[in-house]
């Protein structure tokens, strides 16, 4: 179940270069979301139809559509740098960037943030 298009996603975000590439994240995100929320994400879009659904639906929706666009920029950052996405340091003269070394656990904290404040008020995090 595809609920995200490229279109919506390039319509909004400019992260991802290629249709590609999202495809491929977006598929990632969705299940590291479903992980997260014991499959509520997959419950809520499988159940939800647009012509019927109330306000309060359509807000989830949404959603559930910018978290998993958010995880998936995340998820493509974390990819392209490696292990690390934080900058720890900058320096103004002659520009500089140093980047802090993210473990495998932190990575997935950083996945898990998005997540849970992205799902905020939905009642699909549960009490995690």
């Amino acid at each position: 179940m595809n609920f995200i298009t490229w279109e919506y996603y390039s319509s909004l975000y400019s992260e991802i270069p290629d249709e590609e590439t999202f495809n491929k994240l977006i598929k990632q995100a969705k299940t590291k979301m479903d992980a997260i929320t014991h499959m509520r994400v997959s419950r809520f879009v499988g159940s939800h139809r647009k012509t019927t659904a109330t306000d309060f639906q359509k807000q989830v929706y949404a959603q559930i559509q910018d978290t998993a666009c958010e995880l998936a920029n995340l998820l493509y950052a974390q990819d392209m740098s490696g292990m690390g996405t934080g900058i720890s340091s900058v320096s103004n003269d002659g520009y500089s960037e140093s980047y802090t070394v993210t473990t495998a656990a932190q990575k997935n904290e950083q996945q898990r943030e998005i997540i849970l404040n992205g799902l905020r008020g939905t009642g699909l995090a549960g009490v995690l």
